[in-house]
């Protein structure tokens, strides 16, 4: 299948129409969906005002329900009994236990929805009965709900939906309880707690919700929250949040803009039911409407497909042409051409244009050609009239024999080191060598150094044996110390010292030279840093020719012409080699020293 190209002119054509007509659709659709979506609320709002009612005559029931059960608990003659008389004797206690348990059975029976009735009496004895036994939470007693229930005067206190119950359960259980005292002396007996199943609360929940996202809350007359429709982890309206709304013994209608909010208010028991969902409210399926805008939109569309491509067509088609011509241009046929047609005059002097231009890129290539067959002939003479390198080693190596027979121990090993030197330099059969064997050449060169200078210039190598074996370009350091030596450290009277030791940093690894000689100014230092970091951005032929339009060499060190050549073709290796991040970084001061870090990636040579 051919991908559409949407830079195309045809292309922009067809989607210039085709959102045209999409707009206009959209304005009618938006017009419609409003008017629909505004009375869909207010029908939706009446109902949810008349469910809101009837939830909250629900719960007033249940309540009444539970009231009257904590009433006939207190008011229960066995159990009034048996809590208003102490028992010091186990036994005794023992047999008390059974018989409040067999008073709290029989009532519990009583009540499908009830889970667990205790009794806790003043001096901190539990007398449960439950429909499954659990763990006593003893922690429970010290809970803040239920420090307010001991307090309390008799009434019903409403706990709710709790997330710390006296029980250690992993089911959920609606809590409340009332203070005991004796009907007859009026003295505290202890506290009434009762766990029942919140699903009856839930079920009359779940009947006013409109969405999934819909959320109903109800609260105690002292705002506390009962019963939640939301997740555990949701957080549920804040007493500040309550304020806002108005809680009528009707239920009333508090939207806003954004939400669909009913709260209600029991007269007698003070609960407040708030039920809040986000709008649009629902979304009714009206079949009739939705089959005309399907087939309204479906036709606009198909219209505006075929208009925008007889169009295009009609436009395009001599633009299709030149780029069609230009591709096989692009692959190296210069023997196109292009036909003259009936079409627009701008085309026309396209093509003719275009037939000019392939004709004078051909002639170009056919003289490119020729001049680089010349180029090539002129190599193959210069080669062939180089030295064989192999002839410079072994002379120098005959040499060096000849000295060491004689005793000439000291150019003896200078003719070794430079023979060295070039056999190193000249061998690049591996582009990539080891630290080591990048040490050893620096060296040799050190001792053709130190024989120059008198012993003026000392090096100190403190490199870890770990990276003896790291990976690196070839004659990487060797330029790098020699402008150390040659313009930082040959011109001063002082002893020259140069430092070679590495450092690790996640995974690179920085080898530091560091001169103590006449260093550099900052704007010299600029200067390369400059230099260094065109040289990552650039090809190196545009950096040949930016170096000879700008008509100057970066200088390290002094005046020096080119003294900055030997960083700048180290360091463009490194990056070629690894990349954008690696290379080399300088810091230098005046009069004080240049230090030179080369930062390579930690490289282990094949097994």
């Amino acid at each position: 299948m051919k991908r559409l190209r949407l830079n195309s002119f045809g292309a922009r054509l067809l989607l210039w129409i085709l959102l045209s007509t999409l707009v206009l659709l959209s304005g009618v659709t938006g017009v419609f969906y409003h008017y629909t979506t505004k009375q869909i609320d207010m029908r939706v709002g009446e109902a949810a005002q008349r469910n809101v009612s009837q939830a909250m005559d629900n719960f007033t029931l249940l309540a009444k329900g539970y009231d009257s059960l904590t009433k006939s608990i207190i008011g229960n003659a066995e159990i009034q009994r048996l809590l208003s008389k102490e028992e010091t004797d186990p036994n005794l206690q023992f047999n008390k236990e059974l018989l409040m348990m067999g008073a709290l059975g029989s009532i519990l029976y009583s009540y499908n929805d009830v889970k667990g009735i205790h009794v806790i009496t003043s001096n901190g004895n539990v007398y449960s009965y439950e429909t499954t036994t659990h763990t006593l939470n003893r922690g429970f007693l010290k809970n803040e709900w239920y420090q307010e229930l001991e307090s309390s005067d008799g009434a019903m206190v409403w706990g709710g939906m709790l997330e710390e119950s006296l029980t250690v359960r992993d089911d959920a259980v609606f809590t409340f309880g009332r203070v005991m005292t004796n009907l007859f002396t009026n003295r505290p007996l202890g506290v009434l707690l009762i766990e029942a199943d919140p699903k009856s609360f839930i079920s009359s929940m779940n009947n006013l919700m409109i969405k999934p996202d819909s959320r109903s809350y109800v609260y105690s007359d002292a705002n506390r929250l009962l019963v939640s429709s939301g997740p555990e982890n949701e957080a549920a309206p804040t007493l500040s949040d309550l304020s806002r709304y108005s809680f009528l013994f009707e239920a009333a209608d508090n939207s806003d803009s954004s939400h669909l909010i009913v709260t209600s208010r029991d007269q007698k028991l003070g609960w407040k039911l708030l039920s809040i969902t986000p709008k649009p409210v629902t979304m009714v399926e009206r079949a009739e409407v939705n089959r005309y805008f399907i087939i309204v939109t479906s036709s606009l569309v198909l219209l505006a497909i075929i208009l925008a491509t007889f169009l295009s067509r009609s436009i395009s088609r001599p633009i299709k042409t030149i780029v069609q011509e230009m591709k096989r241009v692009e692959r190296g046929n210069l023997s196109t051409n292009l036909v003259a047609t009936r079409s627009y005059d701008e085309f026309n002097y396209l093509n003719e244009h275009f037939n000019r231009m392939v004709t004078e890129i051909h002639q170009l290539v056919e003289r490119v050609k020729m001049a680089a067959a010349s180029e090539k002939n002129a190599e193959i003479h210069a080669l062939q009239s180089q030295v064989n390198p192999h002839f410079l080693y072994n002379t120098l190596d005959m040499i060096y024999w000849l000295l060491d027979e004689q005793g000439n121990d000291k150019p003896a090993n200078l003719v070794l080191s430079l023979s060295r030197m070039f056999r190193y330099s000249s061998d690049w059969r591996s582009s990539l060598v080891s630290l080591k064997e990048e040490l050893d050449q620096i060296k040799h060169y050190l001792t053709i150094i130190q024989a120059r200078s008198d012993g003026r210039i000392r090096v100190n190598i403190h490199i870890d044996e770990q990276w003896l074996q790291t990976l690196l370009p070839k004659m990487t350091l060797q330029p790098l110390i020699e402008n150390a030596v040659i313009h930082g450290l040959t011109q001063q009277e002082a002893e020259g010292l140069v430092q070679i030791m590495t450092s690790e940093k996640g995974q690179k690894l920085y080898i530091h030279i560091r001169d103590n000689g006449k260093g550099m100014s900052r704007a010299k230092l600029a200067e390369l840093q400059q230099s260094l970091s065109l040289a990552e951005r650039l090809e190196w032929s545009q950096l040949e020719e930016e170096k000879r339009m700008n008509n100057a060499e970066p200088q390290v060190y002094g005046e020096t012409l080119r003294s900055g050549t030997g960083f700048l073709n180290v360091h463009r290796r490194l990056v070629l080699e690894y990349g954008i991040g690696y290379g080399l970084q300088m810091e230098s001061e005046e009069n004080i020293g240049t230090t030179v870090t080369v930062v390579l990636p930690v490289l282990k040579p094949q097994p």
